[in-house]
């Protein structure tokens, strides 16, 4: 799979979480444990807004390997953030929730492990465009 296709699966199916979240936004925050939807609202900004940013470089014609490097670290970031998420508020969160979080995490992965091994596996020098 090229970077490119990675990147714009990856900013789909970001957008198309965040467009669910914002979506269901008056019953999410409950299985959440969340009193208001306002801390939901914006993680689902800020994915639009990773989405965009996700999508503007795919379009590039050329996708250097430190940004697809960069891409990888901040999804395992948000990985990372989800285990810790579920480890801290797993009392919080309804099984609806979990599975939700689970589901995600996964996705986002997976997204990770792709931009990290198209970086990797470039015949180019780092730093030098795929």
């Amino acid at each position: 799979m090229t970077p490119h296709r990675i990147l714009n699966l990856n900013a789909l199916s970001t957008a198309a979480c965040a467009v669910g979240m914002l979506a269901t936004r008056r019953a999410l925050h409950l299985f959440f444990g969340l009193q208001t939807p306002m801390l939901l609202d914006v993680v689902a900004l800020g994915l639009l807004a990773y989405a965009a940013a996700l999508s503007v470089v795919a379009r590039r014609q050329t996708v250097d390997r430190s940004t697809l490097m960069a891409f990888a670290i901040v999804d395992g970031l948000w990985v990372a953030g989800s285990a810790v998420a579920l480890f801290l508020f797993w009392a919080n969160f309804s099984p609806v929730a979990r599975v939700l979080v689970i589901a995600v995490t996964l996705a986002v992965e997976a997204f990770a492990t792709l931009q990290y091994r198209a970086a990797r596996t470039a015949r180019d020098l780092p730093g030098s465009a795929v």
